[in-house]
């Protein structure tokens, strides 16, 4: 046995070490265990493990997961992939924390590593670290087996479930894992009014090479206009923290008003967002429809034509149409529901979001809604009720003036 100290950033990244080791055809069996999975790591070591499952290699992971490091989408990855998931729901008080990377050859030599820092980018690539390297010799085999036993003893209880695509469905649909998660990582309104310091972690980042240009769609300068004295802090379209008193609001130049009216128009589509703000207008009882002036804005949004089918409406009128899980939020009473058989119907003169669950909800001109994207079969529809402190806050994210009408619409 051979015991090695690696110094990261110093002499290694442990990120070559990981995708050389996994990728190499070298070994029968590999487990990748990590009470901390970040997708941003998970996303690094992939090809290397959809390597060595096309060599042959059985590949166990065992993850830790949570509501926002570990995402459906990532982990229904390695499960395509032919790897064995098995997870932990890590809960404020109940966390799984162990680290450990172990390759098994059968007739040469394996590896444990047990790194200092958590599987995200920063943990194994640049952030400073101590990872342990056990080296055993082909005929240590007994001293290797103790340390399987070991970690199989710890794993030996009903809080470790085998993950598959059912479980995870049923996981992002009750909340304790994120569908996805993107670079932009939205604050949820709670977060962005009542938990400052949890939104404090929250990063809205943006593409230098994308041809969005977010300083003009985003207006960096926002002000929070409700009666108090009240300091809170935000993040603007760049990820900058910003603080904002809240105070009185000053009507906004027209000159800003017509730039962004502008902007519009030269703007011929919202390349790469997450999040629709909208104040609304259009309000039917089933339905909320976006006005036609952006609708041909929104093909990548709603991935337009991709998912979509013909489909005959009530008045067998045929409409391109797309089934979709319709997660509906409003803020005034905190209620939440879910319609699996919601409708997107795209036209040339306007895009309709259809269910039933709006009939449940009071919804009112001027409203505000927040169209979350979580998947290409998956939005939340946040509905911010004009009578709540939160509506001042988003209608400040509204900054796009919709040229004949007096709303407008705002992007993340």
């Amino acid at each position: 046995m051979n015991i090695k100290f690696l110094n990261q950033p110093k002499d290694i990244n442990f990120i070559d070490i990981l995708t050389e080791k996994i990728s190499s055809g070298a070994f029968s069996k590999i487990w990748i265990v990590a009470g901390f999975a970040k997708d941003s790591a998970l996303d690094m070591i992939y090809d290397a493990v959809s390597k060595a499952c096309e060599n042959g290699t059985s590949v166990e992971c065992v993850f830790g997961v949570d509501k926002k490091n570990t995402s459906k989408d990532m982990l229904l990855k390695f499960i395509n992939l032919g790897c064995r998931v098995r997870f932990h729901i890590n809960g404020d008080n109940n966390k799984f924390e162990s680290r450990m990377f172990i390759f098994e050859s059968e007739d040469d030599k394996s590896y444990v590593y047990i790194p200092g820092s958590k599987l995200s980018e920063g943990g194994v690539t640049h952030n400073y670290t101590i990872i342990e390297e056990i080296e055993y010799s082909k005929e240590e085999k007994v001293e290797f087996s103790k340390v399987k036993a070991a970690l199989e003893s710890g794993l030996s209880n009903d809080e470790f479930e085998i993950l598959t695509e059912e479980k995870l469905k049923e996981l992002a649909s009750t909340g304790e894992i994120m569908a996805r998660i993107t670079e932009r990582k939205i604050p949820s309104i709670n977060q962005l009014y009542n938990n400052q310091e949890e939104q404090s972690e929250s990063v809205v980042t943006y593409d230098e090479n994308s041809s969005t240009n977010y300083k003009d769609l985003v207006n960096k300068d926002i002000d929070i206009s409700i009666e108090s004295d009240e300091t809170i802090k935000v993040q603007d379209s760049l990820g900058e923290e910003v603080e904002h008193t809240i105070k009185s609001k000053e009507k906004e130049p027209e000159e800003k008003v017509i730039t962004r009216m502008a902007q519009i128009e030269k703007q011929p589509e919202f390349d790469n967002i997450t999040t629709l703000i909208i104040e609304l207008s259009n309000v039917v009882a089933n339905e909320i429809r976006i006005p036609s002036v952006i609708t041909s804005t929104l093909s990548k949004f709603f991935d337009y034509p991709e998912f979509f089918h013909m489909e005959k409406d009530e008045k067998d009128n045929l409409k391109e149409t797309q089934d979709i899980v319709l997660e509906i939020f409003v803020n005034d009473d905190g209620s939440e529901k879910t319609d699996d058989k919601a409708k997107v119907i795209f036209t040339a003169k306007t895009t309709s979001i259809r269910t039933d669950l709006f009939k449940e909800v009071n919804i009112q001109e001027m409203d505000i809604m927040r169209l979350i994207k979580t998947n290409s079969s998956t939005y939340r529809c946040e509905i911010i009720k004009q009578n709540t402190n939160e509506y001042e806050i988003w209608k400040n994210f509204c900054t796009i003036q919709i040229k004949g009408t007096s709303k407008k619409i705002g992007v993340l």
